[in-house]
């Protein structure tokens, strides 16, 4: 039996549809599990399944987990716990390709971190005259498809996008093979909203569907389950907390999931209250950032600790890191590994994350990596670096993943199979030679050039690449070694455990933007360039723009378990600190 509050254990017995209100911290996580488990267990003997979607691949990793400790294969077996694009995929884009001749009938998923995504945007700014920006990418990156499919994101808002030049990356997109994550969630509501047989289809096989995160649900997906509801066939657990939406940049709004809470009759005034993460100074002054009703209180075991919010005022947000964050962490023997400095963006991070990396001190985020994560061996140089370090196999989840995307990448060829049994096997042969490497003293560098090599030799015997790929992936470490000398790294003396930093970054101070740091957690946080203008943004001028901003603060301060700092630095536009730290009495 997991163990749960009575709140919690009031939200899992109620028998009918239900948005769960749930403050940061409140164990939302084992209150979806413990209803996954109870849903479950009814329809074990029915041909019906309980579905689970969550926001993210680290949540999904985190319930299945849990999933296997505390349910029997026949719970699994009923269990479906997915991202709400890879459910998609699943259920509805891949088996009902064929109903949309716009969608390859073969394609693969593109990512910003594949080098064929730079080539098609580069395709694109080619065709309109325009030269690559600094932003072109992450602008390109950012688009997706409203619920009519018409472009919009911040790349088209307040990017170099634009409505003709989004619909043609797509194009081409669709033309090359490819597919990105905005298109699996348009082609799949078009799916549904043009062939009702679908839905019905859907929503009578999931008797039930569990949605986190919902705060954060978008007006695409938003109409995903609308047309799965309206069958009256499947019913629905909504977890969310309306003050932590700060995805209105991704189409999320709060009213978006308010209404549909509404349209499937679901009771509303059930709440999550306790907070097990903070310390009860900490959730004071997230009190006085976003008043709840009912307060959150903190209830851990942290609740006790007595250590103040930190205000600081520094010329630049590196010496706040470096002359009060770190000193602070020491004062209180926490790690490195436990801490995390956020930021409103990643621009911000970039220089710090540099110059703590030329400090010597152990950084994981923007600018911390000295090489483009689109190298093609990068990210399974990085996952086998880590395994190689170790005495488990924790780390094959992501040696499998980064090998997807490499042979997805090499031969333009989508193989699920990596993911079976053969698939496994393989894996287990490249960590072994990772493993083999690293004891024989050669260096980081050395080791990056033996196991490209290893690497390739391996995939090519176990069917995986075709001879003539022999050379890429060591032309990718000439690149990769080419970015760190540019880069200022010291080649000759870099080590494996540098390069497994990127895929298991536990010993790594972490460098995150406050979007990314959502839903994570960490015995100390800074936050830095907290002014007026970057928190809220300049271009925030209407009111949700503002409430935005704040919720975004209030995300950013309840990452924190015991130490937090806030600080604001001189800003080239002489740009105070943040309204938002005035609000909650910091200055």
């Amino acid at each position: 039996m997991i163990p749960l509050t009575d709140e919690q254990r009031e939200a899992v017995r109620y028998q009918g549809n239900l948005t769960l209100t749930a403050c940061p911290g409140s164990g939302k996580t084992r209150v979806i599990l413990a209803k996954l488990l109870n849903l479950a267990e009814q329809v074990i003997d029915t041909p019906r399944s309980i579905a689970c979607i969550t926001y993210t691949n680290a949540a999904v990793d985190e319930i299945e987990h849990r999933l296997n400790r505390y349910g029997d294969h026949r719970i699994r077996d009923r269990s479906e716990v997915a991202t709400i694009h890879s459910f998609c995929l699943q259920y509805i884009l891949r088996p009902y390709v064929w109903l949309v001749p716009d969608v390859p009938p073969h394609f693969s998923i593109l990512t910003q971190q594949m080098g064929v995504f730079e080539r098609i945007v580069e395709a694109v700014e080619d065709e309109f005259n325009r030269p690559i920006q600094r932003s072109t990418f992450d602008d390109y990156g950012s688009l997706r498809a409203n619920i009519e499919g018409n472009p919009t994101g911040n790349g088209i808002e307040s990017g170099v996008a634009t409505d003709a030049s989004a619909r043609r990356y797509w194009e081409i997109c669709r033309n090359r093979g490819f597919i990105d994550f905005s298109m699996i969630l348009f082609f799949s509501l078009r799916i549904l909203r043009e062939n009702p047989f679908v839905g019905v289809g859907l929503a009578s096989r999931f008797q039930w569907l569990l949605i986190d995160e919902f705060q954060d649900t978008t007006d695409v997906q938003v109409e995903i389950l609308r047309h799965l509801a309206q069958h009256n066939r499947s019913g629905f657990f909504l977890v969310g907390d309306e003050n932590q939406s700060i995805q209105g940049f991704a189409g999320a709004r709060p009213d978006l999931a308010i209404a549909f809470s509404g349209d499937v009759g679901a009771r509303q005034d059930i709440g999550l209250t306790g907070n097990f993460r903070s310390s009860s100074r900490v959730v004071e002054l997230a009190e006085r950032s976003i008043a709840r009703v009912p307060a959150m209180i903190a209830i851990g075991e942290t609740a006790d600790f007595s250590v103040e919010p930190k205000y600081v005022h520094s010329p630049t947000a590196l010496e706040a890191v470096t002359d009060h964050f770190l000193p602070l962490l020491a004062e209180h023997n926490i790690d490195l590994g436990r801490a995390a400095v956020l930021a409103p963006w990643w621009q911000h991070l970039i220089p710090v994350a540099r110059a703590l990396r030329g400090f010597d001190v152990p950084v994981f985020g923007p600018g911390a990596r000295p090489y483009k994560r689109s190298r093609l061996f990068a990210v399974l140089a990085e996952q086998l670096g880590a395994c190689a370090e170790t005495d488990h196999f924790l780390g094959v989840p992501g040696v499998e993943r980064a090998l997807f995307h490499l042979v997805s990448e090499s031969t333009g060829s989508t193989r699920f199979d990596i993911f079976t049994y053969e698939g496994r096997r393989t894996v287990m042969l490249l960590i072994y030679e990772a493993r083999r490497l690293s004891q024989l003293n050669i260096g980081g560098e050395g080791w990056l050039r033996a196991m490209a090599t290893a690497s390739t030799q391996i995939l090519i015997n176990e069917g995986w690449l075709p001879q003539q790929t022999m050379t890429l992936l060591t032309n990718s470490v000439d690149d990769m070694v080419g970015d760190m000398e540019r880069q200022g790294v010291d080649v000759a003396n870099l080590q494996v455990t540098d390069l497994g930093l990127f895929a298991d970054p536990d010993n790594a101070l972490k460098l995150l933007t406050m979007h990314r740091a959502k839903g994570r957690e960490f015995d100390a946080v800074a936050l830095i360039h907290m002014n007026e203008g970057q928190m809220p943004h300049f271009s925030a001028r209407q009111t949700h723009e503002i409430d935005e901003g704040r919720r975004l603060f209030y995300v950013g301060v309840t990452r924190a378990q015991r130490l937090l700092m806030i600080s604001s630095n001189d800003s080239n536009f002489k740009n105070p600190p943040s309204r938002f730290l005035r609000e909650c009495g910091l200055v």
